[in-house]
């Protein structure tokens, strides 16, 4: 004789307690994250959006008399026929190209120095931290005092070395103004590059390469093949904000520029349009350099999330 089983129904409420729990900590989430996102919305896209109408009008405080009209693209048809903002453009490239790479060469050894058991690792980290922590002003000025033609330190230097026979006159020279600018920058933005390589060189595990070297590999080979590959989410983080801070940099130049004739080829694109809005008071051209210089940021972003993006598919 068959016995007859009984199907006893599922409980759904299990199921729907949980939805019913991730619905109200979504809400809850929504609502404690919307207090900042309209902080940036007005921090940051209120004033994005305002500079990019700003640009399509005539707005120069020396010519009261003729309003702001509405000019359309007559500003940016100005811009790019405008052989200033050209050489701006040519020397920010120019100064971010040199200066982020040698931000790196000099960080990533500044880490591994910071990184590595030895007598000079505290010395190490106090160096990595006192370039990040000094303004970039103060630095701007402080290296203009030491590649001063007449007391600097570094032409002192030269001479007792016997390098040079007389001083160099590093701010007055076009090469040498370029070459002491982008050494400050180089000082200024290389303990950055060098604290994100630190935290990145924290988080890998010493077991991985005490294999390599017990596997017969030299600490050379170990850096480049087991370190350096462990280190590109860190690195790939530190190159876009450099980048984008290389772009936009404006204190050491400004800081430069007062102290050296050679201002054409110092003068990046923030320079120019610091100058463009408070010293000439053209405010509608400004603001079209300014979307300019958005949209080389922007750039330098999309490549990165470009690289990302392919480097997570593969």
């Amino acid at each position: 004789m068959s016995q007859k089983t009984t199907v006893r129904p599922v409980d759904a409420r299990p199921g729907r307690d949980r939805v019913r729990r991730e619905t109200s900590e979504a809400r809850l989430a929504f609502w404690l994250l919307l207090p900042a996102a309209l902080l940036l919305c007005g921090v940051l896209l209120f004033p994005m959006l305002t500079t990019f109408r700003d640009s399509f009008f005539f707005n120069k405080l020396t010519e009261p008399y003729n309003g702001q009209p509405f000019v359309g693209l007559k500003n940016y048809v100005q811009m790019f026929g405008d052989p200033r903002f050209g050489q701006a453009m040519r020397n920010t490239l120019f100064f971010a190209i040199l200066t982020v790479g040698g931000s790196f060469l000099v960080g990533i050894p500044m880490a591994l120095a910071a990184h590595t058991p030895s007598r000079i690792r505290g010395l190490a980290r106090v160096a990595l931290l006192l370039p990040w922590a000094m303004p970039p002003v103060m630095t701007g000025l402080i290296f203009a005092w030491l590649f001063n033609a007449q007391y600097g330190v570094f032409n002192d230097f030269l001479v007792r070395l016997g390098i040079v026979q007389e001083p160099l006159r590093w701010l007055s020279t076009p090469g040498l103004a370029v070459l002491a600018m982008v050494v400050t920058i180089v000082w200024k933005t290389s303990s950055f590059v060098a604290l994100i390589v630190l935290g990145g060189l924290q988080g890998i595990p010493r077991e991985l390469t005490e294999a390599s070297e017990v596997d017969g590999a030299t600490r050379v080979q170990s850096f480049f093949r087991v370190i350096l590959p462990l280190l590109a989410p860190s690195l790939a983080v530190a190159f876009i904000f450099r980048a984008i801070s290389a772009v936009q940099v404006f204190d050491i130049p400004y800081t430069f520029i007062q102290q050296a004739p050679a201002q054409g080829l110092l003068e990046t694109l923030g320079v120019y349009i610091y100058r463009t809005s408070i010293e000439f008071l053209d405010f509608g051209y400004a603001a079209t350099l300014s979307v300019a210089l958005f949209a080389v940021s922007l750039a330098v972003t999309a490549v990165y999330v470009r690289f990302v993006r392919d480097g997570a598919s593969t």
